[in-house]
């Protein structure tokens, strides 16, 4: 199983100019935000399946683009996977004929470009080889962090979120968990608009992953535009020698 990370900026003008969106293998995301455009239209078509998170705006404005994009050039349609709540979001405010046309009745509803699927948290979906859980997470309403695995090994994606220890509890005996992709936005002198936005800085975070064992790397992500070397170093000089480090566009991992 390969992980490529399309974008994982936490806005724009910083040293990642992408923001979230991670491709397994070559059908699978999880969130569509803007790099995705840096796929070409046949990666694009192939792209089967989409994992949401939450439905900010710099997590789901590639999935708008790309449903419109591969229409009428896949022979089915891109299946949406996320929680009732984000779902009947992304209905309103953005697929809403408004914003957006609605493709899920595009060209028609019985033949339509995208078709959604809600996903409850604790409830895997297979895929192959395969499994995608979903953990609830304390962000908006709705929002979830993914547990991706295979026969062999996996890795959490935790989407934006604050601290939510019951994650943390739930994935202590998860063995083949190697690799945690963690929203750290904002350094510990913002740690107020951080937890008013339902966000981590490093002390946050530090404090909530306390028990999850030090074998387990940490990889930064939605670090904010210009404070990317702060937080990396607050992470380093209040981590109790615990192995973080930032995520970059273009990374790969397999497992």
């Amino acid at each position: 199983m390969k992980l490529q990370v399309l974008g994982c900026a936490g806005g724009i003008g910083g040293r990642e100019r992408l923001t979230t969106s991670l491709l397994v293998d070559d059908d699978i995301l999880l969130d569509a935000g803007t790099g995705l455009a840096s796929l070409d239209i046949e990666q694009l078509i192939r792209i089967e399946h989409v994992f949401i998170t939450h439905c900010h705006l710099d997590h789901v404005t590639g999935l708008a683009l790309l449903v419109d994009a591969v229409q009428g050039k896949k022979s089915g349609p891109v299946t949406v996977h996320a929680t009732e709540t984000v779902i009947a979001s992304l209905k309103k405010h953005l697929f809403n004929w408004v914003l957006w046309p609605d493709f899920a009745a595009i060209p028609n509803s019985e033949h339509p470009s995208l078709v959604w699927h809600a996903i409850a948290p604790g409830a895997a979906v297979t895929l192959g080889a395969r499994s995608v859980k979903p953990h609830a997470v304390n962000h908006t309403a709705g929002s979830v962090a993914y547990m991706v695995d295979n026969a062999r090994a996996g890795f959490l994606f935790s989407g934006d979120m604050s601290s939510t220890p019951e994650l943390w509890s739930a994935l202590r005996e998860e063995r083949k968990l190697t690799k945690v992709i963690v929203d750290c936005s904002f350094p510990n002198a913002d740690m107020e608009l951080a937890a008013k936005s339902m966000h981590f800085c490093p002390r946050a975070l530090i404090n909530d992953i306390h028990a999850v064992a030090h074998s387990i790397e940490f990889l930064i992500y939605h670090l904010k535009p210009g404070q990317e070397d702060r937080i990396m170093r607050e992470l380093g000089e209040e981590g109790g020698g615990r192995a973080f480090r930032a995520l970059k566009c273009g990374d790969i991992f397999n497992f």
